[in-house]
């Protein structure tokens, strides 16, 4: 049976590649998986290789097509809810200050942090509850928040129409933090609700909802395009975009959630 194998990508968008290729290598410590300097993006690990998604850093360039081009664009800066594992938050953030990153430790548990890169894209850091041996730096990409407008409805979209299975989010305690996932070991996504007693500032509140119904850059991939296609349709799964053979050489399409957010899905060949 056709089903979602993994989280593949996970993307974040730039102004200038080697400037974040650099940023994200020399100052947060990751390590280049693959990169197509032709498409503008390098992709980025914890580790050379790993169950967990790559962080695709993308620099838009005209030759996507406007539509494409425009929406990467526009979420230059805004990309937000990234979140990264580390077997100790204190010695990690401790250490990106010291590289001159704007990091901190949020929260009353103390597990739970985040750093801004170059663009002002906001990334998180979380520690798990129990770890064996602590020491600083990043050891996966563990999830990804995705805004929407009922968490539960949303997680229920993810067990029941993606296949997906929940577990708690690192560094938070609350059933409000849980997330989903295809591969025990491999990236989860984590539907989040914003509510305005959460935000001292409205205007974040607002930011947050502005969320809702964007491209994610969400990647997973599948063995079988075509018959997931049909077997996602027939759970009422809407497609932005049908499957269909790129120039890169694979094939793709792309899929809506209950809130239109945007995921993409994709068969290798």
């Amino acid at each position: 049976m056709a089903k979602l194998e993994s989280i593949e990508n996970v993307g974040v968008f730039v102004k200038d590649l080697k400037k974040a290729k650099q940023f994200y290598t020399r100052k947060v410590g990751l390590v280049v998986r693959d990169e197509m300097p032709k498409f503008g993006y390098v992709a980025l690990g914890a580790t050379k290789g790993g169950a967990d998604a790559d962080l695709n850093v993308w620099q838009p360039v005209p030759s996507w097509g406007s539509e494409w081009y425009e929406s990467g664009v526009k979420q230059i800066g805004g990309v937000t809810g990234i979140g990264f594992r580390t077997s100790s938050l204190k010695k990690t953030v401790d250490s990106l200050k010291a590289k001159g990153l704007d990091a901190a430790i949020e929260g009353e548990e103390q597990r739970f942090g985040r750093f801004t890169d170059p663009d002002g894209n906001v990334l998180f850091i979380a520690e798990p509850a129990k770890v064996t041996a602590r020491k600083p730096g990043l050891t996966a990409l563990e999830f990804v928040t995705i805004v929407s407008r009922d968490r539960k409805k949303a997680g229920a979209f993810f067990t029941k129409a993606l296949g997906m299975k929940k577990r708690q989010v690192p560094g938070e305690e609350s059933d409000e933090f849980v997330s989903y996932y295809l591969e025990q070991k491999g990236t989860s996504l984590a539907p989040f609700t914003p509510t305005k007693a959460m935000y001292d500032d409205p205007k974040d509140y607002d930011s947050d909802m502005a969320h809702v119904g964007e491209p994610t850059s969400i990647g997973f991939t599948t063995d079988d395009i075509y018959g997931l296609q049909e077997s996602l349709m027939a759970k009422g799964v809407r497609f932005k975009s049908k499957a269909q053979k790129e120039s890169w050489g694979g094939i793709q399409a792309t899929f809506l959630d209950l809130d239109d957010n945007v995921y993409s899905v994709v068969q290798h060949d």
